[in-house]
């Protein structure tokens, strides 16, 4: 009997099913996930709509009367964790902002807390509400609305004064949610200390200049900003300054160190929970993301290859932005670093990383139960102690 044609093709066809398949699965899926870090890490565009009012947990009940303090109780949810943690968090709902304090019951799915209104009218029962880590709507303290002339025009920012004739300046740049009230909850601390302080803007912020690309970039294009908010200070009278970086800013931060040609008047540098690595921390996130439909962890793999298409798409240069690939830059100024070890959007293992190649530098600071951007949510007395402290011993 010969050879029968069809038996000798199967395996051919096989593999070309496989190839196909294989083709579809890591085009089709890269794409995918290359869109989401486009949206959730990339767009100007979507990062200012995330400052839009988006729920989070909902408000069971409110105690507000003459005779006790207010208080109120949410639902325990998983969308907002921080929930049935102690501490101060900022509460939004639909007409109002207030302050939720320590919690003072606990039951299976909800808390009740202490609670302070800020603006607005008291929740009510059944208000939807979103609960973050700002702790304020507005600043804290009386500032100065002040305009920073930068490499595409004008920045606003606000302006804190210190003790006359202080020659150090705390500059402070927010994270990639786009707005100044990142910092706001720091800015007594500075006061405090003595220091005069510049809550900036840049680029794709709302009321900034827009990126001629519309996209975050981490810093390699923002540093510009922040330089010329430094330039700014120095005009102004600061021959030093201290630098403040939440988040994405703290990345900002660490390319201007790189790059700028102004860092001398850097006499110290606060980071907190900072981007120090993008790249590992889409890897870290991509841990806990799920394939749709079959419901399954997406493949470090995938993530690989999402990330090669984000770079082809978006000009994502993952090299430039591991800002712990080359510490030369970063001399010997010291630097304070906090981070909390629950953040599930930078990992901790990045500023841990910083820490033990910068070890006579470098004072990092972690904090139990926090989140992204919440050591002062769950000590403020703690972090305003020690944030005062390094940034006295800065100014002298």
């Amino acid at each position: 009997m010969g050879d029968d044609p069809r038996r000798r093709r199967w395996p051919l066809r096989l593999l070309l099913t496989v190839l196909v398949l294989t083709i579809v699965f890591y085009g089709g899926g890269g794409w995918y996930f290359s869109e989401r870090i486009h949206e959730r890490a990339l767009s100007g565009e979507a990062r200012r709509d995330a400052t839009a009012f988006q729920p989070t947990t909902d408000i069971v009940a409110v105690a507000d009367d003459a005779t006790s303090a207010p208080t109120v109780t949410l639902a325990v949810t998983d969308e907002a964790p921080s929930v049935d943690v102690d501490g101060v968090w900022g509460l939004r709902w639909d007409d109002g902002y207030g302050q939720v304090g320590g919690i003072l019951e606990r039951n299976d799915d909800t808390v009740t807390r202490a609670f302070l209104l800020l603006d607005g009218d008291m929740p009510t029962e059944g208000d939807d509400a979103q609960l973050d880590f700002r702790g304020w709507d507005a600043p804290p303290t009386d500032v100065e609305e002040v305009t920073v002339r930068g490499e595409l025009g004008a920045f606003p920012a606000w302006f804190v004064p210190g003790e006359p004739g202080a020659t150090t300046w705390a500059i402070l740049v927010h994270g990639n949610e786009m707005t100044r009230l990142d910092g706001a909850r720091v800015l007594p601390a500075f006061q405090e200390a003595g220091v005069p302080s510049l809550s900036i803007t840049y680029r794709n912020d709302a009321g900034a200049p827009e990126d001629p690309s519309g996209l975050l970039r981490y810093g390699l294009t923002e540093w510009k900003d922040l330089e010329a908010a430094v330039l700014h200070a120095r005009r102004e009278g600061a021959e030093r300054v201290v630098l403040y970086g939440v988040s994405m800013g703290g990345g900002i931060v660490m390319s201007f160190l790189q790059r700028s040609g102004v860092t001398d008047a850097v006499a110290g540098v606060v980071l907190d929970a900072p981007m120090l690595d993008l790249s590992a921390t889409v890897d870290d996130n991509a841990t806990r993301e799920r394939l749709p439909v079959v419901d399954v962890p997406l493949p470090s793999s995938l993530t690989a290859v999402a990330k090669w298409i984000a770079d082809q798409r978006f000009d994502v240069r993952w090299d430039e932005l591991d800002y712990l690939e080359d510490t030369d830059a970063y001399g010997e100024i010291p630097f304070l670093v906090f981070h909390g070890v629950d953040d599930t959007t930078i990992p901790v293992a990045t500023s841990r990383r910083f820490a033990r190649l910068l070890p006579d530098t470098v004072t990092l600071v972690t904090c139990a139960e926090a989140g992204h951007v919440e050591c002062w949510n769950v000590d403020g007395e703690g972090y305003a102690l020690t944030l005062r402290t390094f940034v006295g011993s800065a100014a002298r």
